[in-house]
């Protein structure tokens, strides 16, 4: 029986990412449409598939029996937006015996995939398990779910396919880059070596992978490169070596490549995808791998080892020197080619900032459209799997259970990377999340992901005028941090990360930048926020905020007046008072508005000398030391530095490491030697 159908597929797009031992992401996607099939079949028999997928396999098939019955199906895929055209056929075979064998080949010939590769040998090399094998014999898996499975082991690789200009919104390769000055023709020849060794040189044009051979045929590449860009391509086929077609790190074993080119070609397959196996010709998960002897874990462990593995990549904005997956999570994702363009100019597109809760990660190189992985999955113009996948390159989301002081139990999730903190029953209590969309998560149906984006999409944050600096922005990582964790980590000294908490302690709460709640300092210890050292002299300055009760009287005074009673250090009194003052006005303690300084002695909350030495400019001191240019400032002029966070609406300074320290060490160690 024959039948003919034609079906319509929009937005088809695979995407993997293996994620193991070291950072590393990847996004394969395919744009699918005009789906044909043409195929006979049997009722009576066993529908075995086979797949021709984006990219050829290769690699031994399993000899058939003589008296097998064959099933052959052809499907034609057009790729959207790159016009490429894959031609699938499926062909298996039933033996006698009532087995089932699939082969799996594509017309679409690329150079490290080729040939064909049985079902058997994709579950022999654990890529597949048996149950897949079985509900292609039950027919519960359709094409489109095959290829699915496939695109992990034989998509488009995820290496860095050109640059995108700033400034005109257009997208180039390497090489016109270098023409053009905008990277040195050496970081360009190391980006090309990555996509040959990835099997993965891209013409910008078409949007099609060639050879190298093909890329010289075709004008895309210069003639020069060829020698070097044939090296990097064995990395695809295999060194041939003693008769045998040898992998990447088997041939650092044999010594046939060297140790350091090897170990830099490791973390570009690593980073775009998985290793390629030259036997099967297809990626291979980096566990997979070790088992494969693909590469062993003590390799593994090194790839990211700066002595043992220096960064051989070129950052082309920078020039300085970086792994490949650090400059990839950098890159753009152009959803006109499918490729990873790397942004060149001054805007700094896919920098993370406080001042914006999402940074731009898709591009229509074609229209000149900038946007968030979340704008574009909710524009459709990326399906989840690569909404999901560029959003890890981003954040990196993960959910706790806390019992609060209440002992209600809260869950909350934490964005590691950038230090964001949100509570999903407070959500829930302000209608930022829906209780369906909570239900949603819980069933997984929704992403963790996708629940911080709703969240975010619906929250309106409101710059705090009154607040005080709550804490740091490491200028160098992209992250909030406590003051306390800005003074541990050696982004600010001791004596400015005690003022900063003063400041907060008599204004309302210590400061939990990550989720923009004040508490006690007693809760603040409780959370990490204070060190027991600074309890007390903290608690302090938590009195101005509350007031002072009266031994004698029981009634509550401001500080100033507690100073009159010797109730209160005087000192003390005089910081916290510029500290409120500088943060929109005094604080009365029983009712905890802001007042001004003329309304406050009026009331005798302060007294006249008191105010008059906080008018004159002089008793501001330089107490701080600014966590970012290192030098003396007033904490008037810390305010004014600082920049409203958009995630809690409160103030953070920008911090970075205090090298200072570093050197002081190694300078005495030297004299000491």
């Amino acid at each position: 029986m024959t039948t003919e159908k034609e079906n319509s597929v929009e937005g088809f797009k695979q995407i993997k990412q293996d994620e193991l031992e070291v950072i590393q992401s990847q996004i394969t996607q395919q744009y699918l449409q005009n789906v044909t099939s043409k195929g006979q079949i049997n009722p009576d028999e066993n529908m075995p598939v086979t797949t021709h997928g984006y990219m050829a396999l290769c690699g031994p098939t399993e000899q058939q029996p003589k008296e097998s019955k064959h099933i052959i199906r052809t499907r034609t895929y057009q790729i959207k937006r790159s016009c490429e055209t894959v031609n699938i056929s499926e062909e298996s075979t039933t033996d006698s015996g009532g087995q089932l064998s699939m082969k799996c080949s594509t017309s679409k010939k690329l150079p490290e995939l080729k040939g064909s590769i049985s079902i058997q040998n994709l579950i022999k090399f654990k890529l597949f398990d048996e149950e897949v094998l079985h509900k292609m014999e039950r027919g519960l898996i359709t094409s489109e779910e095959m290829q699915a499975l496939l695109a992990p082991y034989v998509g488009k690789p995820t290496a860095i396919a050109g640059v995108y200009v700033e400034s005109s919104k257009k997208k180039i390769s390497f090489l016109e880059a270098a023409e053009k000055g905008f990277l040195a023709k050496t970081y360009a020849l190391e980006f090309l070596e990555a996509q040959a060794a990835t099997g993965s040189l891209t013409d910008l044009v078409t949007g099609q992978t060639h050879s190298v051979d093909e890329a010289m045929e075709k004008g895309i590449l210069e003639m020069g490169l060829k020698d070097k860009l044939i090296e990097a391509e064995k990395a695809v086929s295999g060194y041939i070596h003693a008769g045998k077609t040898l992998s990447v790190f088997q041939a650092m074993e044999e010594r046939i490549l060297d140790r350091y080119k090897g170990k830099k070609i490791l973390e570009v397959q690593v980073s775009t995808g998985g290793l390629i196996n030259p036997d099967i010709g297809v990626r291979v998960p980096v566990n997979i791998a070790v088992d494969q002897g693909l590469l062993n874990k003590e390799t593994l462990k090194s790839l990211y080892d700066p002595v043992s593995n220096p960064k051989g990549f070129h950052n082309p904005d920078t020039g300085q020197k970086a792994y490949y997956s650090e400059i990839l999570k950098t890159c753009l994702y152009d959803i006109d080619g499918c490729v990873f363009l790397f942004p060149f100019g001054e805007r700094h597109l896919t920098d993370t900032s406080p001042t914006s809760t999402h940074r731009v990660s898709v591009i229509s190189s074609s229209c000149g459209i900038e946007m968030s992985a979340y704008e574009a999955f909710k524009g459709k113009h990326i399906d989840k799997r690569t909404y999901l996948l560029l959003s890890q390159q981003e954040s990196e989301w993960q959910e706790k259970s806390i019992v609060d002081a209440n002992e209600s139990a809260r869950h909350i999730i934490t964005d590691v990377k950038s230090g964001r903190q949100l509570c999903l029953e407070s959500a829930l209590s302000q209608r930022f999340l829906e209780t369906s969309e909570l239900d949603a998560y819980r069933s997984e149906l929704l992403s963790i992901y996708e629940i911080a984006d709703l969240i975010f999409s619906r929250m309106v944050v409101v710059e705090d005028v009154n607040s005080p600096i709550a804490g740091l922005w490491d200028v160098t990582h992209k992250k909030r941090l406590s003051v306390l964790q800005g003074f541990q980590q050696g982004l600010t000294d001791r004596t400015t990360a005690v003022r900063l908490l003063e400041a907060q302690a008599c204004t309302g709460g210590i400061c939990d930048p990550s989720s923009g709640e004040k508490v006690t300092v007693s809760e603040a210890l409780n959370r990490g926020l204070v060190d027991e050292a600074l309890k007390h002299q903290l608690q302090q300055c938590e009195q101005a905020f509350n007031g002072i009760v009266h031994p004698n009287t029981a009634k509550t005074l401001s500080i100033s007046q507690a100073v009159q009673e010797n109730l209160f250090p005087k000192d003390v009194c005089f910081r916290c008072i510029e500290f409120q003052l500088l943060t929109g006005g005094l604080i009365h303690p029983d009712t905890h508005d802001r007042v001004s300084l003329e309304e406050v002695i009026q009331s005798g909350l302060v007294d006249k000398a008191t105010a008059s030495a906080l008018k004159d400019e002089k008793f501001h001191t330089k107490s701080l030391t600014c966590p970012k240019t290192k030098r003396r400032i007033t904490f008037r002029e810390a305010l004014e530095r600082s920049v409203y966070d958009c995630h809690t609406g409160l103030r953070l300074l920008e911090a970075t490491k205090v090298w200072g320290f570093v050197a002081k060490s190694s300078f005495l160690y030297t004299w000491g030697y």
